[in-house]
């Protein structure tokens, strides 16, 4: 993304992009790759009731209950007591509520977790019934659905975890500044899986096209403060040191230059 919002400057090597990308390329084949990782995601989270269904490699008889593995995935990861009470305080109609609303964010991407966990319990177990001599083709018959959960609950772990640090920090300022990444964070997560929490009926048209609204807003807000989000990531300074962070006062030095030259 940053190579793309840079144009053709971002693939030279003087602005050393190429060479961080070819870096994240190593380091993500040698981790596994994204479909990889979440498949041991997905396996992790069913593992933890494998007596109820035997060996994740066999499916054995498949008959665990979607409700134990559901508060098994669904145990609060982070601040359990702030979580549960901003979930308790939205109201029962998501149009009451502001799409910036904190406990929002946290029931739709519980809901979302939830939903698709069940789901894919549900085709597991009519997998085992009709394919008991064939464990891969029973789990490999829902390869979408489980990479579905995993990235659902990742992207729950971190909204609260996310809710947890905004809690713990002390700072007014930095606090706000969190808060409002977190806004971002959340709704562009929602935005971007909108076409499913339409179908299934946790967005509405006029609430999704909100959503996108705000998103943008956000963005617009937060651009003032980006070199306070990046240096909080402490970026070396030997890196901040390429061309094209030194393009605009080259330009300016070569028109007065040029003035000079007139």
């Amino acid at each position: 993304m940053c190579r793309e919002a840079c144009g053709g400057a971002g693939y030279l090597a003087e602005n050393r992009l190429p060479g961080l990308k070819a870096d994240t390329d190593v380091f993500t084949t040698f981790e596994g790759d994204n479909t990889v990782l979440l498949q041991l995601v997905a396996k992790g989270l069913l593992t933890g009731h494998r007596d109820e269904f035997g060996s994740l490699d066999g499916w054995g008889r498949a008959s665990f209950v979607a409700e134990q593995v559901r508060e098994m995935v669904l145990e609060r990861t982070a601040a359990r007591s702030l979580i549960e009470r901003l979930i308790g305080a939205v109201p029962g109609r998501d149009e009451e509520v502001a799409v910036t609303d904190r406990g929002w964010h946290l029931k739709v991407f519980e809901d979302r977790e939830r939903h698709r966990l069940d789901g894919a319990v549900r085709r597991l177990r009519n997998g085992a019934a009709t394919k008991k001599d064939r464990p891969f083709d029973i789990f490999n018959d829902v390869q979408d659905h489980v990479l579905a959960v995993a990235a659902a609950h990742i992207d729950r772990v971190t909204l609260e975890a996310f809710v947890a640090g905004i809690a713990a920090t002390a700072d007014p300022a930095v606090r706000a500044l969190l808060t409002r990444v977190c806004d971002l964070y959340a709704l562009s997560v929602i935005e971007a899986d909108k076409g499913w929490l339409l179908e299934h009926g946790r967005l509405t048209p006029p609430r999704a096209k909100a959503v996108t609204a705000v998103v943008n807003g956000l963005l617009k807000e937060l651009r003032p403060h980006m070199r306070t989000l990046v240096d909080g990531f402490g970026v070396p300074d030997a890196w901040l040191h390429c061309a094209v962070l030194r393009e605009e006062p080259r330009r300016q030095e070569t028109m007065a230059a040029h003035d000079d030259t007139r």
